[in-house]
């Protein structure tokens, strides 16, 4: 297999040409937010597929345009990156092997004509209204323009053409834009706050009023020694990095200078971001230099993957999305915060990390290390002699540590088993040594200054015991 990146449209053409010309295989190209794969053999395309949707384009009646609409995109934005492998794969066949010099040069003359038709139809998903009956009229009766382009009997260069007169001669018009296609969406980054000074706000209205509106996105808190993210889903407050019970002191009294960042994203991509916090990545700081990035990107396709590839790259990380193969979204963190992105924005990688999905949500936990350190102050107020006892149960925990005077986590658990099972060591313990009336009493005092965060937090929806 080679792989590798090609920057301009004669590169594709020396690549047909030249290295590819006594070769058979499938050539993989990924542009944009496209993925097609050539069926090539020694300079000629005979088929092709386009990303996971092969068999549905199987019906279209003009393969020949299918195929050159799809590679507009390259000619409008020259950059791709590419793998080839010595394997045939299942494709849709042309009637007709086209030679690589024939594609580019019919490519230069449909990317020209396609752009003067977006001009008056701004979408090719714009539906057509027949205004005046001509020949074949039926064959554009609400139909899509890129439905009409792929299912013509003509060339795509002619039936462009004629869509442009019928348009100028007043028989067909625009009736409505349906939504735009494609396997990569925005991910609808929007700062609805940014530096918004912490001592400026009520950070229990701000998580209320994001609660009740439904919000998804994620809070970034920073001050001058930590910054948190907080992350909601519909209205409901989902997880906290890192998974530390400082948060809970930072919102009740954060530090001069501390801000906040409210950001905007779409509900289907919050548990994919989340990945960025992920402890069990499957390959995490590897150097461009030992990866081809086309590799990466075709091997989550091919294998249908769900998860995050990170590219790091001159002080910015680009998160690329995947849901089932199919890149849902990149999104772009630099020096001036979030911004998503529909295509692949960079050419080069300094080094990449990548995670296969698993569940990120982790508000029970940290709510369930937040009691835990309370009861363990408790008890260390009042029994001081029992530290030995607790620090002895936390030697032989492969969930817990000491450090600093704070329990904390090892890592994050993956169940609740164990971190139940110590939650209630401590309990029975401090029942033990106070009696219930004393400890009601200590927790009331110990919990009192954080009743408005432990609200937002919902942590009444975390003490539920599961079901035996």
């Amino acid at each position: 297999m080679i792989s590798g990146y090609i920057s301009s449209r004669q590169e594709l053409v020396d690549l047909l040409n030249g290295y590819l010309s006594t070769r058979a295989g499938t050539l993989d190209i990924f542009f944009g937010s496209n993925i097609v794969s050539l069926c090539v053999d020694r300079g000629f395309v005979k088929g092709f597929r386009v990303t996971e949707d092969e068999h549905v384009y199987e019906g279209y009646k003009n393969k020949r345009s299918l195929l050159l609409y799809k590679l507009t995109e390259f000619f409008e934005r020259p950059e791709a990156f590419f793998t080839f492998r010595e394997e045939k794969v299942e494709c849709i066949e042309l009637e007709e092997p086209i030679h690589a010099e024939e594609i580019v040069l019919q490519l230069q003359l449909a990317n020209q004509e396609l752009r003067s038709l977006m001009e008056k139809v701004i979408t090719p998903m714009a539906v057509v209204r027949v205004l005046k009956k001509f020949d074949d009229f039926d064959l554009y009766s609400d139909r899509e323009i890129y439905q009409i382009l792929v299912n013509s009997p003509r060339s795509l260069v002619e039936e462009i053409r004629r869509l442009k007169s019928l348009f100028s001669e007043g028989y067909i018009d625009i009736s409505q834009f349906n939504p735009v296609k494609g396997i990569s969406e925005d991910a609808g980054v929007e700062y609805l706050f940014k530096r918004v000074e912490l001592d400026k706000v009520s950070m229990p209205t701000i998580f209320e009023s994001l609660q009740l509106s439904g919000f998804s996105g994620l809070v970034q808190i920073v001050s001058s020694d930590a910054q948190f993210e907080i992350y909601f889903k519909k209205g409901k407050l989902i997880a906290v990095y890192p998974y530390s019970i400082e948060i809970f002191d930072l919102l009740l009294s954060p530090p001069g200078g501390s801000y906040l960042n409210v950001v905007d994203i779409k509900t289907k991509i919050i548990d994919l971001i989340l990945l960025k916090h992920s402890e069990n990545k499957v390959v995490s700081g590897l150097p461009g230099s030992f990866v081809e990035m086309g590799k990466v990107l075709m091997g989550m396709n091919r294998e249908r993957r769900t998860g995050m590839v990170t590219v790091y790259l001159e002080g910015t990380k680009y998160y690329l999305m995947y849901k089932d193969g199919i890149l849902m979204s990149v999104v772009e963190d630099g020096w001036d915060g979030l911004k998503g992105h529909r295509t692949l924005v960079f050419s080069s990688v300094g080094w990449l990390d990548i995670a296969f999905y698993e569940p990120m949500e982790n508000v029970r936990i940290v709510c369930y290390l937040f009691l835990i350190n309370i009861l363990y102050g408790i008890l260390l107020k009042h029994a001081g002699h029992i530290n030995q006892s607790v620090l002895s149960y936390l030697s032989s925990s492969d969930i817990f540590k000491h450090e600093e005077g704070v329990i904390t986590y090892r890592r994050m658990p993956k169940d609740y088993d164990g971190v139940f099972a110590f939650l209630h060591f401590l309990l029975d313990m401090s029942y033990s040594m106070l009696g219930k009336e004393k400890l009601g009493e200590e927790l009331q005092i110990a919990l009192q200054p954080y009743r408005d965060i432990l609200r937002i937090m919902k942590i009444e929806d975390y003490l539920r015991l599961p079901e035996a």
